[in-house]
């Protein structure tokens, strides 16, 4: 509504100051060219008046007749016609005017020639206003078509993100509470830690699931919190270490992603072997770029496919990077694979 009432401002404000210069102009001709008497300044003064109040009827009528939603060879001859048919109607207005109101015109000088030229001039102003009139029209129609598709972009991308977080987080959580409905019987004082801990993920995790994105230092601290917890189900099998000196601790990543992949190299590489492993989460800033590197036990070969977590990581940097994101596995030497992310450095908003 508010776009509409500045729309017609807008048009108002082009209406009066466009057909005022018109006039003006057509007064300093006739001045230069013919010499300017009181009668006939008024006579083109109430003539520009006359084609700015048809111009107005114009676009009336082709906004009710709805022409700018007809196809080209529909649309066209009809603007043509309403404009020719405007010009006439102004040039026969003016004459008349100039013969019997102001007295500014005489019959005997109002010849053929005259009239032809004069409708000649008057059929290419109103050619004029009018393409102008619907060129502008169709752009702002295109203006506002291309902010609603964009709109919509968001709002299903929005609704996508939203789907990947709840699926994400069952996906851990589940995982937890199984951890410390098996500790609780075994050690009630870490299990009242560990419920302390959880507690704290999922406040992190809720709050998460209504941004975007968060601070790396605050993924980073979710992290370490679901190491502790996983270390009281493995044990002395998991160990881990954090190299992030080299990260902005405010670069801005989409929530739950890190965990995601140290998550993933728990459950597919520490908590698959015997012996367990070294989880090392590595981050990096360079050319305007993160890298978020996890590297834990396993190998690619042991694995169908890359994991449930991997894929929900993927695609949420999709939705919020396009191209400009990834997140590909790595075989190292040594039996161990390596998780990489890699995404635009941003601040968060």
């Amino acid at each position: 509504m508010a776009d509409r009432a500045r729309g017609s401002r807008v048009y108002v404000t082009c209406q009066l100051a466009g057909w005022s210069a018109y006039a003006v102009i057509g007064l300093l001709i006739t001045r230069l060219f013919q010499g300017l008497t009181p009668a006939i300044a008024v006579t083109n003064v109430l003539s520009c008046a006359v084609a700015g109040l048809l111009t107005h009827g114009i676009r009336g009528w082709i906004r009710r007749r709805r022409w700018l939603e007809f196809g080209v060879a529909r649309m066209l001859p009809r603007l043509a016609g309403a404009s020719v048919a405007a010009a006439l109607v102004v040039v026969a207005v003016a004459l008349g005017l100039g013969l019997y109101v102001t007295h500014a015109y005489v019959w005997s000088a109002s010849t053929p020639a005259i009239l032809v030229a004069a409708s000649f001039n008057w059929i290419f102003v109103m050619l004029l206003w009018t393409s102008a009139w619907a060129a502008l029209h169709a752009l702002r129609h295109w203006r506002l078509a291309e902010i609603r598709r964009l709109e919509l972009e968001v709002a299903a991308r929005d609704a996508q993100l939203d789907a990947l977080s709840a699926r994400v987080q069952p996906h851990f959580f589940f995982n937890a509470m199984n951890g410390l409905r098996a500790l609780i019987a075994e050690d009630p004082a870490r299990a009242r830690e560990m419920a302390t801990e959880l507690a704290d993920l999922m406040r992190y995790a809720l709050m998460a699931g209504r941004r975007d994105q968060v601070r790396l230092d605050e993924e980073l601290a979710a992290v370490e919190t679901y190491l502790r917890i996983e270390s009281v189900r493995l044990e002395s099998r998991l160990s881990w270490s954090l190299d992030v000196a080299s990260a902005d601790p405010g670069t801005a990543v989409p929530p739950m992603l890190l965990q995601t992949l140290v998550e993933n190299a728990v459950k597919h590489g520490v908590a698959a072997l015997p012996e367990g492993g070294a989880i090392e989460v590595r981050a990096r800033s360079a050319d305007g770029r993160l890298v978020l590197g996890v590297t834990g036990p396993g190998r690619l070969a042991d694995a169908p496919g890359e994991g449930f977590g991997l894929e929900l990581a993927r695609e949420r940097l999709r939705l919020l990077h396009g191209a400009a994101a990834e997140v590909a596995l790595e075989p190292l030497e040594g039996g161990r694979v390596r998780a990489v992310a890699t995404l635009p450095v941003t601040a968060v908003a």
